[in-house]
């Protein structure tokens, strides 16, 4: 399967102090749903199910620059430096009214994962109705200062490697 290929340098980030928009595309609720897996295992720290979760190549982007991890493995190796306390904590923060979609997918407020459907190449002219055929998978992970602005607004969460 192919995931979602991106044409950037860097995925947006979101602006906490700019208001979201709501998620309207349809498969929203898929997205939210496959959201709360993710939340739930990263949270647990279950790394095998958050990188089962997660749709290759990962592009890890710190300082405007990528890192490409394009296996299960490579992530697994990398994993605390790609899902740090702030991106983890930003995606503990987050509630499913904070994930909403545009063109590229979906991400949750300040844009810490972005994720959507892992479509093989193959799959063209596709209708709302076959989007439940293929899974979500997580494909890009920011590092920034809005990541971790999120979770320094709450100071009784743990910030635990």
């Amino acid at each position: 399967m192919v995931g979602v290929c991106l044409g950037i340098t860097a995925l947006p980030v979101v602006s906490q102090a700019q208001e979201k928009p709501d998620c309207a595309l349809p498969d929203c609720d898929q997205a939210k749903a496959f959201f709360s897996k993710f939340q739930k295992a990263t949270d647990s720290n279950e790394k095998q199910a958050v990188v089962a979760m997660v749709s290759y190549p990962l592009r890890s982007y710190r300082n405007g620059k990528a890192t490409v991890f394009k296996t299960k493995a490579e992530l697994l190796t990398a994993y605390d430096t790609v899902f740090t306390p702030g991106v983890r904590c930003a995606i503990k923060m987050a509630t499913p009214s904070d994930v909403w979609g545009n063109w590229r997918g979906f991400t949750i407020g300040a844009g810490a994962i972005w994720f959507d459907r892992i479509l093989p190449s193959s799959a063209k002219n596709m209708q709302p109705s076959d989007f439940s055929k293929y899974p979500f998978g997580v494909f890009g992970v920011n590092h920034g200062q809005e990541t971790d602005k999120t979770c320094a607004l709450n100071q009784d969460m743990p910030m635990q490697p």
